[in-house]
C-alpha cells in the first residue's frame, strides 16, 4: 500500500487567535534556503487524542505573507512541494545532531530549523 504525501495546504495551527501572525518579510526571506524538519500532529476535534503524526524535511524555497512557506522535500517525500502557514514564530533553530523521523525511520543530520504543529480535526456533518 503506497502512502500519499501529507496534505499540508488546508490546515492551520489549532492554537491561538484567528488573527494572522505578525509577518516580517525580511525575516521570512532569511529562512529561504534553510533546511527544515517539520512535524505535524493531527488531533481529534477535542484536541485530546492523537490521530496521526507526519514528519518531513527539506529546503524552504519561498516565503509569502499570504501563501506561507513552501518546502521542497527530500527523503521519502522527495519531489513534493509542501506548504506551511505564514507563521515565522513556529520555526526554531535546530541543535546539531541526528534526528530520527518516527514516521519514516529516516535520519536527518544537522537541519537548520525545526517546525512543529498540532492540528485539531474538523467537525464534519
Amino acid at each position: 500500500m503506497s502512502e500519499t504525501p501529507p496534505d499540508s495546504s488546508s490546515w492551520k495551527p489549532s492554537e491561538g487567535s484567528d488573527d494572522p501572525p505578525a509577518w516580517d518579510q525580511d525575516e521570512a526571506d532569511g529562512l529561504v534556503g534553510l533546511y527544515v524538519l517539520v512535524g505535524i500532529t493531527h488531533l481529534n476535534v477535542g484536541g485530546e487524542t492523537v490521530i496521526s503524526q507526519t514528519q518531513y524535511h527539506g529546503r524552504i524555497v519561498s516565503a509569502d505573507p499570504k501563501a506561507g512557506f513552501k518546502v521542497e522535500c527530500e527523503g521519502k517525500w522527495k519531489g513534493q512541494l509542501m506548504g506551511l502557514p505564514p507563521d515565522i514564530n513556529v520555526f526554531t533553530a535546530a541543535r546539531p545532531g541526528q534526528y530520527r523521523l518516527r514516521s519514516t525511520e529516516e535520519i536527518v543530520e544537522n537541519p537548520d530549523l525545526l517546525a512543529t504543529w498540532s492540528v485539531k480535526g474538523r467537525v464534519t456533518s
